[in-house]
């Protein structure tokens, strides 16, 4: 029996997301970049946007992301299940990540993924911002 259909169409990280009761995602302050002063830290929280092309019925999913080096960087990665109601072509996730760890500069991504599938990832930098410590007592 063939996997279900499930494609990946759009995967975003924003400030802030919410969904609508008629289903509407709004993404405010979509961003490729975080800058940090000083490694290690923590990022305190920011939402991932997800747009799927879906069978109906239950998906089991789960978010994950890669440092530079590729090495994960959740312990416990968010697991969710979607639910995809019949007549349904797509379905949007949103979802609310706290406290990631940061200790490395550079190229990172954020990875959906079904089971052992990866459905689709997206490319973040985390930079270091240089800061004049007289400006930052002042």
């Amino acid at each position: 029996m063939a996997d279900p259909r499930l494609e990946l169409h759009s995967l975003l990280l924003c400030d802030h997301a919410i969904t609508a009761q008629d289903g509407k995602v709004s993404a405010i302050g979509l961003f490729s970049q975080i800058n940090v002063t000083r490694l290690p830290t923590v990022y305190g929280r920011f939402f991932i946007v997800a747009v799927l092309e879906a069978d109906p019925g239950q998906h089991q999913l789960t978010f994950q992301v890669l440092g530079p080096s590729g090495q994960p960087m959740l312990a416990r990665p968010p697991q969710m299940r979607l639910e995809v109601p019949p007549k349904a072509i797509t379905a949007n996730i949103v979802a609310d990540l706290k406290g990631l760890q940061v200790r490395e500069l550079g190229k990172h991504r954020l990875e959906l993924r079904a089971g052992d599938r990866v459905l689709g990832s997206t490319p973040f930098t985390i930079n270091l911002l240089w800061q004049d410590r007289r400006a930052a007592n002042a």
